[in-house]
This record gives structure tokens, C-alpha cells and sequence, in this order.
């Protein structure tokens, strides 16, 4: 697990050591890859890398955490009104940031992206409570079922190339929704 203080310094090295982890990995396959390499390349102290981290793994958790903190960190009621709102924020966001995402995939960690979505996701429930109009009796399926769903349409985005804008996403999605809405099942 990644340990890094709230201060600048550590997160500037943090940031460096996820950078200098960008750069071996155009070098040589992700399971290759040492802490020496990461240090060389990072310019980081050996002891500040496991003053942060504990194993290289643990570098990509932290930026895929940071990244769905500032994303559903965001979020706020009156900002986006509707969930299309915040459809357009969330999607719009990732297409920015999607570096990450793609290389959890690349490299078949995709249970980091999982984790991180449903760990801030819990994050927004316990600050804002309940989400206008959703039952929560059984909120553990809820996020379960927000954040599958999301990490897939990105998943599906990233695979298919990147080539849809967040507006063609959206009306994909709602879609979607519409066709299960009308019909009341998952398949034709």
C-alpha cells in the first residue's frame, strides 16, 4: 500500500517516482521493472521510494487513487444537478487523464482501477449521503453496480481506440439505459 504524507515534498516525489515509472515502462515490460530502474529514472532516493510506497504496484495504485479523488472529489450537488451533469464531468475528466486508466489495462490491473473507483465513490456517500432518488437498503450493490458500470464504459472507450468525444459517450450510454428501460432486460 502507498503511505505519503499531505505535504508538498512528498507528493512532488511521488509524482516523480509515478514519472520515472512512465519512463522504464516504454524501456521494458512492467513486471521487469526494479526499484533501482524506477530510482535511476526518477532521480528519487531508494529510501524515499519505501518511505511512499511498498512495492512498484503500489505507485500505480496511488496515481489511479489520486486521479478518481480529484474526479468524484469534484463532485458536488449543486455543481452537477443531474447525473447527465456529472456524466459529462466524470467521462470528460478520464478522456484528460486516461494515461493511467490505459496502463492498468495494458498490464491487466485492472482490479486497481476497481478499488480506487469504489474507495472515493464511498467517499462521496459519506459526504453527501444518499444520492437524490437512489435506493440505499442495499448500497454496497449500488456503488457495486455505478462503479462496474463506469470502469466498463472507459474500459470499452479505451479498447475501441478513444475515438468517442464525451458527448457520444453520453447519448451511447443513455442509449443504452433506454433500450433496458423499455424492454426490462439486460438482452434481446
Amino acid at each position: 500500500m502507498y503511505h505519503i504524507s499531505r505535504d508538498k515534498r512528498s507528493a512532488q516525489s511521488a509524482q516523480l517516482i509515478y514519472e520515472g515509472l512512465m519512463e522504464c515502462i516504454k524501456k521494458k515490460p512492467f513486471d521487469k521493472i526494479t526499484i533501482s530502474d524506477l530510482q535511476k529514472a526518477s532521480s528519487v532516493a531508494r529510501t524515499t521510494f519505501y518511505r511512499s510506497f511498498d512495492n512498484i504496484s503500489d505507485v500505480l495504485y496511488w496515481k489511479c487513487d489520486e486521479c478518481f479523488r480529484e474526479v468524484l472529489g469534484e463532485y458536488r450537488p449543486d455543481a452537477y444537478p443531474d447525473e447527465i451533469e456529472f456524466a459529462r464531468h466524470y467521462f470528460g475528466y478520464w478522456m484528460g487523464h486516461s494515461d493511467i486508466l490505459e496502463l492498468l489495462i495494458r498490464i491487466n490491473l485492472q482490479d486497481i482501477i476497481y478499488a480506487c473507483h469504489m474507495k472515493n465513490a464511498e467517499t462521496l456517500h459519506e459526504r453527501y449521503g444518499n444520492l437524490q432518488g437512489a435506493p440505499m437498503t442495499h448500497g454496497n450493490y449500488f456503488m457495486a453496480v455505478r462503479t462496474g458500470f463506469t470502469i466498463s464504459i472507459l474500459t470499452a472507450w479505451l479498447e475501441g481506440g478513444r475515438k468517442e468525444t464525451t458527448e457520444e459517450i453520453i447519448e451511447i450510454v443513455g442509449e443504452q439505459l433506454a433500450y433496458l428501460g423499455r424492454n426490462g432486460k439486460l438482452y434481446p
